[in-house]
């Protein structure tokens, strides 16, 4: 006589208590197979589960098979998360010779056992098939839908459950209740949520039948692309006949960051009734995060004042609104709204608001209403606007401002404040936090530029940051994530840089599979400066 022991552990987060010394025994209850007997051909699978009370641990199972011949089974498998996320001790098992067998499974001192008699005369085991809608040689977006629908047949008449299962690691999705001899069953989520779709794993369902028989098929599904959204965030319009008209617009990513990482976008301007393709430009946002793009053309010298659409689109998405270029023969009757005078608040310390007020006057003969802009930097960056509207002959003031970069070192850089119709603009400098300009040495100033949170206890929390040597000097450090409120370094990579130049980072880890949900802070630090953001792991529970 063979016997076979196997004890399973599924984890410890989120498992229920494991019940003290001195309790009542508890009973366990037929899940799989329904009666105590049951009959599978040799080589064939089949499912065991007991139903467990509340309050017990599925960790601590144990199951036993005894028999004449060859047989193998695994707790907890292939349903590792299901008993966890049910509470109820599974094992799936396999019996290669004839004969008759017992299965036995132990919680906390209760048992319960099925004979298993393996013949050649016993039902067959199940059908399955799998179909996906989208299919597998189609891309879709996070926001589209995908249907996998399952068929199964069973020639003895007793389908019991349908459990889906995740491609990636076999995770439990759900569980659908059978009956009779064949039936269907559908998973609906989007294209977002299909995260094993998204890495290129197929998804899986396994039909159960009540005396225990179990087939599995899979099928692979759509691939999943990071959407690229856009919206326009402002113009300079109205601009006289000639001058440069700029659409700011906001690109937006969304997609799972831990496959689709930093997005290449590129974004296009098409302007007037007869559409015309003028400027085009391409950013790398990170799933799940946004960058702000400018476009841009000369308008044409027309004599008459003409509105028309601008429009900005993506692979996936597109916004529009109406533009004015005043003609030279209008204008005079427009207003011209001049920049007049520049106040700043600087110097001021890396981190703090930079504060900039402009004094602003109509020179034209008619009233003019322009979005006024705050633009600042080497590399130009609008990072204010106002709108505003001034009669003829009059002035007004307007303020606008921005948090600072908390560089390591003191920064002077260009702001402008552009109207439209005129600009000026003023040096300023922010304060390095160091208190000094960084002589030889190299300075690493850290920014966080997006996470992949929230997560679910267990998954890889991923952290994006780019670093900046703002030194005078080449030279090289570790850059650390750090995490929680008792602060652990849990991942770091080398970096090395010339001054002035930028790299990109991406670090993370497995967070710890919590019962419950959890915020905790999380840092990017260099020797000399760090970033921080709140992160959540949801709990298992």
């Amino acid at each position: 006589m063979h016997r076979r022991e196997y004890v399973t552990a599924v984890g410890t987060v989120g498992a229920l208590a494991t019940l003290g010394t001195g309790r009542a025994q508890r009973a366990l209850e037929r899940g799989c197979p329904v009666d105590d007997a049951t009959s599978v051909r040799p080589g064939e699978d089949v499912v065991f589960e007991a139903a467990a009370t509340p309050g017990d641990d599925p960790a601590t199972a144990e199951w036993t098979v005894e028999g004449p011949g060859a047989a193998d089974l695994a707790g907890a498998a292939p349903f590792w998360s299901y008993t966890y996320r049910t509470g109820h001790p599974a094992a799936h098992g396999r019996f290669e010779e004839p004969g008759v067998y017992e299965v036995s499974v132990t919680v906390d001192g209760a048992s319960l056992a099925w004979q298993v008699t393996v013949t050649d005369d016993a039902p067959s085991a199940p059908t399955v098939e799998l179909t996906c809608e989208p299919g597998p040689d189609t891309t879709i977006t996070p926001n589209e839908s995908i249907e996998v629908t399952a068929t199964a047949a069973d020639d003895h008449g007793v389908l019991h459950w349908l459990v889906w299962q995740e491609g990636r690691n076999a995770t439990y999705l759900e569980r659908a209740d059978l009956s009779g001899s064949t039936a269907t069953a559908t998973y609906a989520t989007t294209g977002g949520d299909a995260i094993w779709f998204i890495g290129g794993y197929p998804m899986a369902a396994w039909a159960i039948c009540r005396d225990g028989r179990t087939r599995a098929a899979q099928t692979d599904g759509p691939s999943v692309e990071a959407l690229r959204d856009v919206s326009i965030t402002g113009t300079n319009t109205p601009v006289h006949a000639g001058e440069d008209l700029v659409v700011d617009a906001e690109v937006a990513v969304e997609g799972h960051s831990t496959y689709h990482g930093f997005v290449e976008a590129t974004v296009d301007l098409i302007v007037g009734h007869d559409p015309t393709h003028v400027d085009s430009e391409t950013v790398e946002v990170f799933a799940g995060e946004s960058e702000p793009v400018s476009l841009e053309f000369t308008t044409a010298t027309v004599r008459n004042t003409q509105t028309f659409p601008a429009r900005v689109e993506t692979r996936h998405a597109a916004a529009e609104t109406d533009v004015t270029v005043i003609g030279t023969d209008d204008a005079a009757e427009h207003g011209h709204l001049a920049v007049t005078g520049l106040e700043t608040n600087a110097p001021v310390t890396g981190g703090e608001f930079l504060e900039v007020t402009a004094t602003l006057a109509n020179t034209g003969e008619g009233p003019a209403s322009r979005e006024v802009e705050l633009v600042v930097g080497h590399d130009p960056t609008t990072v204010d606007s106002r709108s505003v509207a001034v009669g003829a002959g009059e002035t007004t003031t307007v303020t606008m401002g921005y948090d600072t970069y908390p560089v390591a070192n003191d920064d002077e850089f260009p702001v402008r404040v552009r109207t439209g119709d005129d600009s000026a603009s003023q040096s300023v400098l922010v304060y390095g936090r160091d208190g000094g300009d960084g002589g030889d040495a190299a300075q690493f100033a850290v920014s966080i530029t997006g996470t992949n949170a929230p997560v679910t206890g267990g998954e890889f929390l991923a952290v994006t940051a780019t670093v900046e040597n703002v030194g005078g000097a080449a030279g090289s450090g570790d850059v650390e994530l750090v995490v929680g409120h008792s602060p652990e370094v849990v991942d770091s990579r080398s970096v090395g840089l010339t001054p002035g130049s930028i790299a990109r980072v991406r670090l993370g880890y497995d967070t710890y599979p919590v019962a419950n949900d959890d915020t905790f802070p999380v840092s990017v630090r260099s020797p000399h400066t760090s970033d921080t953001r709140t992160v959540t792991v949801y709990g298992t529970d």
